[in-house]
């Protein structure tokens, strides 16, 4: 359709030439006749010299104008048809050009403009920005480093009109306002343009697929090695303890000492000492690879035999589940079952399953819901900390509270089964996020947009003009019904 394009416009330009040229032609030849007239009007007045015969004006006269509209019209005939013919193509091309134009104004205002890359990460891959912790009284606790998530799946996550929301009023006191309305520095065209930026680096559905069941299996891997007995995995967890004091003594060290590094005197006791128990937990990872990779593919079998066994109770229960069309009826009575306890044998495991996939570390929380829903998660606030803490040397949190609420409503205590009465409604929920202005759940909750969707978001209104695609499109789920599944189970059971 570009090439269409541009061979019509060329043809136009060629016409628009042969037009201008005869014109300047025609001009130059009148303004050389009429020199000769120049003090001679009277005798030669148009009305007072005499003209050419009949015979010659209704004979080679007569044919060269009747010729020469013959020609025109012909040209006209054959120009109009192509340049209607022609005219999708046109069109199509001006789009092309102009959304190319947008996609790298976009990436220039993402990259050096607002400087988006320095928090969500080259490609909006995710990253982290320093944030300041304090208590409800506003005393500070700690600088930590919140993760960023990445933006190269949010149009999977929020409507365009949902992301120009977050763009223009910023989120959770951590993403700044950047657009005009809500008291930043970029204009409405700015805010299309950086969306059309984001439009362009969204990832296929392969590569979301990936990076949630690595996130997944990480998470698994972490299960299994805090509790299984084997030799290999009790030798990573005795490494990693002794890692973790030597890297301590080592923070101690440089609070101590301004400047110090283990770069600048390697053989010192406690350099050599961090450094060899590097070499140790390195072997012991080695050696735990593959009999951990083989056990993390047998717990997520696991995981997906007990989802099994829910849905073959099910039918068991109602036999017209297996009819088409019940599809739909069928997994939620299955997820019924799984989510309450004892109801499947091996339940407890597929909610572990759940609460792995509640707290996915893909991609700095992306497909997780514990960045919202659970305090501290954002910023690791169970993790080792390289300062103080309001004076004293630990974490903020000892362990994670999941799903008791921060950015995100509390889920425990059974809120999740009060605010939805079937876990099908929960799971649909969960699938489809909550819209600007929509109330969701038996309470009527929510109207901010903020809760995002975990399925398939077709998108028919984006913000900018959606160029060469008029029809509903959609973007990629980032959780598949089984996922979604699991942590509906999790958090009725928080």
């Amino acid at each position: 359709m570009l090439l269409a394009a541009s061979t019509q416009r060329t043809i136009g330009l060629v016409i628009l030439a042969i037009v201008f040229i005869g014109g300047l032609v025609y001009v130059l030849a009148n303004i050389r006749s009429a020199r000769s007239e120049i003090g001679s009007e009277i005798d030669l007045a148009s009305n007072r010299r005499p003209y050419l015969q009949d015979e010659q004006l209704e004979g080679r006269k007569l044919d060269l104008a009747l010729g020469s509209s013959l020609v025109l019209l012909t040209i006209t005939a054959i120009a109009l048809p192509l340049y209607w013919l022609g005219e999708p193509g046109r069109h199509s091309g001006r789009d092309e050009d102009t959304e190319r134009i947008f996609i790298a104004r976009g990436e220039e205002i993402y990259v050096s403009g607002a400087q988006c890359v320095d928090c969500h990460g080259p490609d909006g891959s995710g990253g982290s920005a320093p944030k300041t912790i304090t208590s409800e009284s506003g005393e500070f606790v700690a600088q930590v480093a919140w993760k960023a998530p990445a933006l190269n799946t949010v149009l999977s996550r929020f409507t365009e009109d949902e992301v120009l929301h977050t763009l223009n009023y910023g989120r959770n006191d951590v993403m700044a306002a950047w657009g005009a309305a809500g008291g930043g520095p970029l204009t409405d065209q700015q805010l299309e343009e950086l969306i059309y930026y984001i439009r362009s680096i969204q990832i296929p559905e392969e590569t979301i697929r990936l990076e949630v069941n690595d996130g997944v299996a990480s998470g698994v891997s972490e299960e299994i090695l805090a509790q299984s007995l084997q030799p290999w995995a009790v030798a990573v967890r005795q490494a990693r303890s002794v890692k973790d004091a030597t890297q301590r003594a080592i923070t101690l060290a440089a609070r101590e000492q301004f400047g110090f590094s283990c770069a600048d005197d390697p053989d010192l006791d406690i350099c050599a000492k961090d450094s060899a128990a590097q070499q140790v937990l390195t072997a012991a990872n080695a050696a735990a690879a593959e009999p951990l990779a083989e056990a993390v593919q047998e717990w997520l079998s696991e995981a997906a035999a007990v989802r099994e066994r829910a849905h073959a109770q099910a039918l068991s229960d109602d036999a017209t589940l297996r009819e088409e069309g019940n599809e739909n009826r069928w997994r939620n009575a299955a997820l019924e079952l799984l989510s309450t306890p004892g109801a499947v044998s091996g339940d407890d495991l597929y909610r572990k399953y759940g609460e792995i996939l509640f707290a996915n570390e893909a991609a700095n929380g992306t497909y997780s819901c514990a960045r919202c829903h659970t305090y501290g998660w954002s910023f690791d606030a169970v993790g080792p900390y390289t300062l103080e803490v309001n004076g004293t040397d630990q974490s903020i949190l000892k362990v994670y509270e999941h799903g008791g609420g921060f950015f995100g409503p509390n889920l425990t205590g059974g809120s999740t089964r009060e605010q939805f009465e079937t876990a099908g409604s929960h799971a649909a929920f969960i699938e489809q996020g909550q819209e600007i202005g929509e109330l969701y759940g038996r309470g009527g909750s929510g109207g901010n947009g903020q809760m995002p969707g975990f399925g398939p978001n077709l998108e028919d209104s984006p913000v900018g003009p959606t160029f060469g695609n008029d029809d509903e499109f959609s973007y990629p789920a980032l959780l598949t019904a089984a996922e979604i599944d699991a942590i509906v189970a999790f958090e009725r059971n928080l």
